[in-house]
C-alpha cells in the first residue's frame, strides 16, 4: 500500500480512539469526527485505491487525485480540528503532561519567516506548477516510488501548511489580515487557471510523453501497455485542465465564503466593509 494510504488508515484508526475517549461528545464533536473520517477516506481513495492506480495511466483521474489531496483532505484534516482530537488518544495524566510540555515547556519556537502564510502560498503554488512541468511529471509518472514518498507527501502538506492560514481549527481561529487571506485564495485560483489554459488553449500539442508510451511506462513496471495516439493524449489533457479548473471553485469558493463571513463580522455589513475600505483608498489618494 502507498505511504499515504497507510497513513490514511492510522489516521482514521487514531481519529476513532479518540472519539471513544472523549468524555463528552458534543454534536461540534460528531460533525468533527465525521469530517476527519470522510477526509482519511478520501486520502486512502486517491492514493491507495484501485482510482489511484488507474491515475497513473490516466490524466484525467491523476488530476482529480491531485485535487484531492492538495485541496480536499488538507481543509477536511484542519476543519476537523484532526491534530487537536489526536490529543484524546492519550490518558488523562499522559495528555496533561504532554499539553504541558508543548504550550510552556516547549523552547523551541518556529521561526517567524517559516510561519508566513506568504511562503505558504508561494509553496503550495510551486509545488503545483512544478508537477506539471513536463520533465518533472514524466519522471514521477515513471517511477512509482517517487509519486508515493515525494510528490503526494508535498502535495497534501503543502496544502496543510497552506490551509491552515485560511481555516480555523476550533479552538484555534485565525490571525492573519482578511486582505491577505484574500491574496492566498486569489493568487492560487489565477495560478490554476493560467495553469490550465496552457494546458489545454495556448497549446496543441500534449505535454507528457510518458502519456504516448503505453500505461507501464507509468507505473514502472517491465511491461508495455497498450499506447494512445498523440490526439488521444492531448484530449486527455484538455479534460485535465478542466478538471483542474473547475475543481478549483470546490476549494475557493468556501474560502471566499468564509473570509466575507470575516469581513462582515468585523465592519457589521458587507456595504460597511465596502465603505471602509473606499475611505481608506481615498484616503491612500489624497
Amino acid at each position: 500500500m502507498a505511504p499515504l494510504g497507510v497513513v490514511a488508515v492510522l489516521g482514521a484508526m487514531l481519529a476513532t480512539v479518540a472519539y471513544v475517549r472523549r468524555g463528552a461528545r458534543s454534536r461540534r464533536v460528531t460533525l468533527q469526527y465525521v469530517l476527519a473520517l470522510t477526509s482519511w477516506a478520501l486520502l486512502w481513495f486517491a492514493t491507495a485505491s484501485s482510482f489511484a492506480k488507474d491515475g497513473m495511466t490516466n490524466l484525467p483521474d491523476h488530476m482529480i487525485g491531485h485535487v484531492i489531496v492538495m485541496f480536499l483532505v488538507p481543509m477536511g484534516l484542519i476543519g476537523s480540528a484532526s491534530g487537536r482530537s489526536g490529543w484524546w488518544v492519550l490518558g488523562t495524566t499522559q495528555r496533561r503532561q504532554v499539553l504541558r510540555w508543548w504550550y510552556v515547556g516547549r523552547q523551541w519556537r518556529t521561526p517567524k519567516w517559516l510561519a508566513s502564510p506568504i511562503l505558504a502560498a508561494v509553496l503550495l503554488n510551486a509545488v503545483m506548477v512544478a508537477a506539471h512541468v513536463p520533465r518533472v511529471f514524466d519522471s514521477v509518472m515513471e517511477h512509482t516510488w517517487a509519486m508515493d514518498w515525494l510528490m503526494e507527501p508535498a502535495f497534501l502538506l503543502s496544502g496543510l501548511f497552506f490551509f491552515h492560514y485560511l481555516i480555523p481549527a476550533p479552538p484555534r481561529g485565525i490571525r492573519i489580515r482578511l486582505r491577505l487571506q484574500l491574496f492566498m485564495v486569489l493568487v492560487t485560483m489565477l495560478e490554476m487557471l493560467i495553469m490550465a489554459m496552457a494546458m489545454s488553449i495556448f497549446t496543441k500539442a500534449a505535454w507528457y510523453s510518458v502519456m504516448l508510451r503505453g500505461s507501464g511506462a507509468m507505473t514502472g513496471m517491465n511491461m508495455s501497455g497498450p499506447a494512445i495516439t498523440v490526439a488521444q493524449a492531448f484530449h486527455q489533457q484538455q479534460l485535465a485542465a478542466a478538471i483542474l479548473w473547475v475543481c478549483g471553485d470546490f476549494w475557493a469558493v468556501p474560502c471566499l465564503v468564509l473570509i466575507t463571513r470575516r469581513l462582515v463580522m468585523r465592519d457589521g455589513s458587507l456595504f460597511a466593509a465596502l465603505d471602509r475600505q473606499s475611505a481608506r483608498m481615498s484616503g491612500l489618494s489624497v
